[in-house]
């Protein structure tokens, strides 16, 4: 079985993975160095090329398992996004005064 390279399941599963391991490579120099020392950019930037790779080989060794895994995370992040859109829609308006009080 051939790999599609156009579908976009594929890129964004790519992207997430990216993304996280961009996050926890960034959040372990973080929490593991020196509070005055830096993020190194270019090590974030490694961790997450590394990420899209591993991705991106476990959907040519298991293309069936990675549609299935990336159709159900699509389909719980739209309806958490539904119902926070709906949760945002329900709620009270609040009146904001900005500047000094006017008594």
């Amino acid at each position: 079985m051939d790999l599609d390279l156009t579908k976009t399941s594929l890129w964004i599963s790519v992207l997430i993975g990216a993304l996280i391991v961009a996050a926890a490579s960034a959040g372990f120099q973080k929490y593991s160095g020196d509070d005055d020392s830096p993020i190194k950019l270019k090590g974030v930037a490694r961790d997450a090329i590394l990420g899209g790779i591993f991705v991106a080989m476990a959907w040519t060794l298991v293309p069936d398992s990675m549609s299935s895994i990336t159709d159900s995370v699509t389909t719980t992040v739209v309806s958490a996004a539904n119902t926070a859109t709906s949760v945002a829609a329900k709620a009270p308006e609040v009146d904001v005064q900005v500047g000094p009080a006017h008594f």
